[in-house]
Parts: C-alpha cells; sequence; structure tokens
C-alpha cells in the first residue's frame, strides 16, 4: 500500500512547486474535526458512525478569488450495521449490532473559489479524493449462540477514489495567521465491494477547524 501512496503525493507536492517558483502565495497548515460517516446500501440496517478528520495542508493562492489545496491527512469512517436475532422457531428476540470502524491515509487536491477579497473569506471547493486503508477494525454481532464478524466489513477495498465537496470561511490576521471554519462532504465513487456495483459506498460529513501561517 505504501508503495501506492508515496509516488502519488511525492507527484502532488511537486505540483506545487512551480507555483512557489513563480511568486504566488503558498501557505502550510493543519487542520481537525468530527464526521459523520455512513454507506449507501439496499440494506435499512445500516446507522452512522462518528469519527475524526485530521490533516495537513498546503494551499496556493492563484489570484484574489482563487486557491489551490493539498491535504495529506487522516480520515477515520466506518458503519454500523444492525440484525435481529430470532429463535428457531422465527420468533424475534432482540436486536444485535456491529460497528466497522475504518482508517484511511486520504490525498485530496482541491480547487478553492473564494467569494470576497477581505480579512473575512467565505469559500466553496471541489476535488477528487484518493483513499489508502490504513486499518480495519471489523464488527462483530454477539449472538446469543456466539460472535459473529461482520462479513462486509471483511470485503471491504483497501483503495478507493471519492470526491470532496467543502464551504467554509476563512479569516486572516495582521501577522499572517490564519484560521477557517470549514464544512466537508466526502462520497466514493468507486464500489468497496466490487461484487456489489453502486452499494457499500462510504459517505461522510465532517466539521473542521484549522490554521495556516
Amino acid at each position: 500500500m505504501l508503495k501506492s501512496i508515496v509516488p502519488v503525493s511525492v507527484l502532488l507536492f511537486f505540483m506545487l512547486i512551480p507555483a512557489e517558483l513563480l511568486g504566488q502565495e503558498l501557505k502550510f497548515g493543519l487542520k481537525g474535526g468530527v464526521n459523520s460517516s455512513w454507506i449507501i446500501d439496499d440494506d435499512t440496517g445500516i446507522e452512522s458512525v462518528r469519527g475524526v478528520n485530521i490533516a495537513g495542508f498546503a494551499e496556493v493562492q492563484f489570484s484574489g478569488r482563487i486557491s489551490m489545496l493539498l491535504d495529506l491527512g487522516l480520515n477515520q469512517r466506518g458503519f454500523e450495521r444492525v440484525q435481529t436475532e430470532t429463535s428457531e422457531d422465527g420468533t424475534a428476540l432482540r436486536t444485535v449490532s456491529a460497528k466497522t470502524r475504518l482508517d484511511y491515509l486520504t490525498i485530496t487536491p482541491q480547487l478553492n473559489v473564494h467569494f470576497s477579497k477581505t480579512h473575512w473569506r467565505p469559500y466553496v471547493g471541489l476535488g477528487p479524493r484518493f483513499d489508502f486503508l490504513a486499518d480495519r477494525r471489523i464488527g462483530e454481532f454477539e449472538f446469543s449462540s456466539g460472535t459473529v464478524p461482520d462479513e462486509t466489513a471483511e470485503l471491504m477495498e483497501d483503495f478507493v477514489i471519492g470526491s470532496v465537496l467543502s464551504a467554509g470561511i476563512k479569516h486572516g490576521t495582521p501577522n499572517g495567521f490564519q484560521w477557517k471554519l470549514e464544512l466537508r462532504y466526502d462520497r466514493d465513487f468507486s464500489d468497496s465491494i466490487p461484487d456489489f456495483p453502486g452499494l457499500f459506498r462510504s459517505n461522510s460529513v465532517a466539521l473542521l477547524f484549522g490554521i495556516s501561517f
């Protein structure tokens, strides 16, 4: 997996160098926050789970209103599946659940459009997302007869392609620091389980706070 991450990261990093050489404004920063994630499925017994987003970023300001952002970070997502335990005669006994967490190393190049050139700068952003699975914690159903791992989680792919749509506001300070508050929506394009096209695609909504310098 790391053999795939390194070339992509290096390529995207060196895309920022020409902008710096041409005298464009280049800022670095950190951001983090919480998210709520779920998967698209034809099974109604799917619940969302909460996680965290942490990322470092570099942003090139090409003009007063256009910038290019590159995020490199950890995106913690997952889902919770719910099933009903039944007796031998089919009588419903109780509800059991299995919560799966999937930690991804995420690379996100994003184009931002700003709506103001003042110290308060609302913006929207859009870009692709490349996720590399770093850790998989498979949920387990605790039935009366024993514990059963969620087979859905075991089948999830290690690499996922998706998109990011964000909206937020930035505020600059006289000493050059800048903070921002951002609402971010992530959606998968590729199938996490190839045998079920169109299903088991992850979605998440995150609220993030960041600083740059």
